[in-house]
């Protein structure tokens, strides 16, 4: 491990904060994405960017949270799904 490593704990700062950001606006265009494709009403738009959110968070958060990333990726889709429902066609949308 490197002085500079020890000195800052680590952290996103010791050269890797481009990468970092590069995983931020990833995650963030994938959400922008999903968000956009679900107010348009493009099911096929909205299943592909959940397709490619699960193909692409090993690189973006790492192997060890991919599981953790996707489902939670998912939930906010289905939370998007709900709210733009709501949104367009009130609450009688909810209901069989």
């Amino acid at each position: 491990m490197s002085v500079a490593k020890k000195a800052t704990g680590g952290g996103v700062w010791n050269g890797d904060w481009r990468f970092a950001m590069l995983k931020s606006v990833g995650v963030g265009a994938l959400l922008f994405s999903a968000v956009v494709s679900a107010i348009v009403g493009a099911g096929i738009v909205f299943l592909a960017t959940v397709l490619a959110a699960w193909i692409l968070f090993p690189v973006l958060v790492g192997p060890r949270n991919v599981l953790d990333a996707g489902c939670l990726f998912t939930m906010i889709s289905l939370g998007i799904v709900v709210v733009v429902s709501l949104a367009q066609y009130g609450a009688g949308s909810l209901l069989p």
